[in-house]
């Protein structure tokens, strides 16, 4: 799998750092971090609600992320 050129910063729940799709993001190349105490709730407007129901949408919110950070027509 090759490394992705617009890498992420993504924050998971300790719970999620084993899933196959974590791995695979930190494969990729993006930096993948567990939160310390993810206390509660957490808000963010870049924050998805994602457990083991949700798995399948990770690669739908990394795309998303991926959109909001690195707009259309943006080089860098």
């Amino acid at each position: 799998m090759g490394k992705s050129p617009k890498p992420l910063h993504i924050y998971v729940h300790p719970s999620m750092v084993e899933w196959a799709e974590v791995q695979a993001l930190a494969a990729q190349g993006h930096v993948v971090q567990a939160l310390a105490d993810p206390g509660d709730l957490i808000l963010s407007p870049t924050a998805w609600k994602m457990d083991q129901d949700h798995r399948k949408y990770v690669n739908l919110a990394v795309t998303a992320a991926r959109r909001q950070k690195y707009p259309k027509g943006d080089t860098t």
